[in-house]
């Protein structure tokens, strides 16, 4: 006897080892993501001695570069038909040439060192667009998985908060080795160079943080069937324009994502503002252990709110946090005893809205691939997903190129020996504030096309009811077929 629609909407398909396995995949990839996001800028400008201006050129060239390959890699895996899916391919194959080449882009201070600055501008700019479009291949699978695992909403959440709980995790692991290194090295402690260093950390977060990755395709699986007809480029770009929710859903990842720059000027202000790199793991602390709850608290919060509305309030509480900080530390930006406190404080709450956040906006792209599967019979993982990766990066591009452009507008000035140079009260008030306030407030823009999003409530019920009807009375029909070929013979 076949199953109901309810049944099938309600069922459980992902057990707790591939949960695990998926959450630890994205650990691993954020191992790598997290050292080359948080570190990049500082890398290239005071370890390999590249000027900002150049670093922020090739930052805004490549996020262009992003807009033509996402979208494509989005398309290509929405073509895939194979035995083991249409994801799992890349995710399998993927991870270890990644890893050989961001361990070569972090060796560039070493393999380079003595050739000229045109040589390492080349170098940076190979190594740094190869890691970009291999990192592409298999992010945008990654996360069309997310959708593919299972048709029930339930284990989507809980396998999109296992992989954002386990890279909160292993993602922050080299930033807990790494800031005390630079002291050290600023100091004069170590007698080992920050080039060495930003290498060997590169080979460890390379290897480890891959072969972790690689769990994604050897233990995951693909449970939402495929039309058999592959989508052409141009219709998966027509499906993606028909899909308003979708629309939306980037429109607000990319007023959202002009806060990002805060990310940009945090190594800069403990470095140049506080003085010491590795008070930043004692800042962290509070929000590391209080950021496992904010996974807690999401199904409670479903219960009682929908998506939409938990998006909305997520965003906007944690654009408020870092202008509180300004307004409350302006004063004591260089007082530690003052700061670290504060901090600490922001970093906690900030730890317990945004777990939350980070969750929520993945699981509203599935929603999206669901209505164009409602409305066309097509399902689009690796489009809408390329879109969402895309989006990241590229504001994550902007970003960075914008961050470090402003690094030379508040007057920061740099050493071509990696030596620590005095910044004026001028520049570390500029990074003080391109930390906190203009990021916290620029971020909170997010929230305004999620007022139009309308994937909730009835309407949702409506499309998951009606997609699991479609896909019980398919599987019937392929089960009767061989009935029905013995019945004639």
């Amino acid at each position: 006897m076949s199953m109901s629609a309810s049944s099938l909407v309600n069922r459980r398909y992902v057990g707790v080892r591939e949960n695990l396995a998926y959450g630890i995949a994205c650990g691993g990839q954020n191992m790598s993501y997290t050292f080359m996001a948080s570190y990049l800028t500082y890398f290239f400008v005071n370890v390999f001695g590249i000027d900002p201006a150049i670093v922020a050129t090739m930052l805004f060239i490549e996020g262009i570069w992003d807009a033509v390959n996402d979208p494509i890699m989005g398309s290509i895996v929405d073509k895939t038909r194979t035995r083991f899916g249409k994801m799992r391919p890349y995710l399998l194959v993927i991870p270890i040439p990644l890893a050989v080449v961001t361990m070569l882009l972090f060796a560039g201070p070493v393999l380079m060192a003595g050739a000229s600055m045109g040589a390492k501008i080349a170098y940076m700019i190979i190594t740094y667009f190869i890691w970009e479009f291999l990192y592409t291949i298999c992010d945008v699978p990654f996360w069309g998985m997310s959708a593919a695992i299972s048709p029930n909403p339930e284990d989507r959440t809980r396998a999109i908060s296992s992989a954002r709980f386990s890279a909160s995790i292993l993602g922050g692991l080299p930033g807990i080795v790494l800031p005390v290194l630079i002291d050290l090295v600023n100091a004069g402690a170590v007698g080992i160079s920050l080039q060495k260093i930003f290498f060997v950390i590169g080979i460890v977060v390379s290897f480890v943080g891959m072969g972790l990755f690689s769990l994604a395709g050897i233990c995951t699986r693909e449970r939402v069937a495929q039309s058999l007809e592959e989508p052409s480029l141009l219709d998966s770009f027509k499906y993606l324009f028909q899909n308003k929710p979708l629309m939306l859903l980037i429109l607000s990842n990319i007023l959202g994502a002009l806060g990002g720059i805060s990310g940009i000027f945090q190594n800069y202000y403990f470095i140049d503002v506080l003085g010491s790199a590795s008070i930043n793991i004692i800042i962290g602390i509070p929000g590391t252990v209080i950021g496992f709850i904010a996974y807690l608290m999401i199904g409670p919060l479903k219960k009682r709110f929908n998506n939409k509305q938990i998006s909305i309030w997520m965003s906007v509480i944690c654009g408020v946090l870092p202008a509180i900080t300004f307004v409350l530390g302006y004063g004591n930006m260089k007082n530690m005893s003052v700061m670290v406190p504060l901090l600490m404080a922001q970093g906690a709450l900030n730890a317990l809205f945004n777990g939350v956040r980070m969750v929520i906006p993945t699981e509203m792209i599935s929603e999206t691939v669901d209505y164009m599967e409602w409305r066309t019979g097509k399902r689009s993982e690796g489009m809408s997903f390329s879109i969402l990766t895309f989006i990241s990066k590229f504001t994550g591009a902007m970003s960075k190129s914008m961050g470090t452009g402003l690094l030379k507008a508040i007057g920061y000035v740099t050493s071509s020996t990696n030596a620590v140079v005095p910044q004026s009260m001028h520049t570390q008030r500029g990074i003080f504030a391109m930390y906190t306030i203009i990021p916290g407030l620029l971020g909170i823009l997010g929230i305004i096309p999620l007022f139009f999003y309308d994937l909730v409530g009835e309407k949702q019920q409506k499309i998951l009811k009606e997609l699991a009807e479609r896909r019980e009375k398919t599987e019937k029909q392929e089960t009767e077929k061989p009935v029905e070929a013995d019945t004639q013979a």
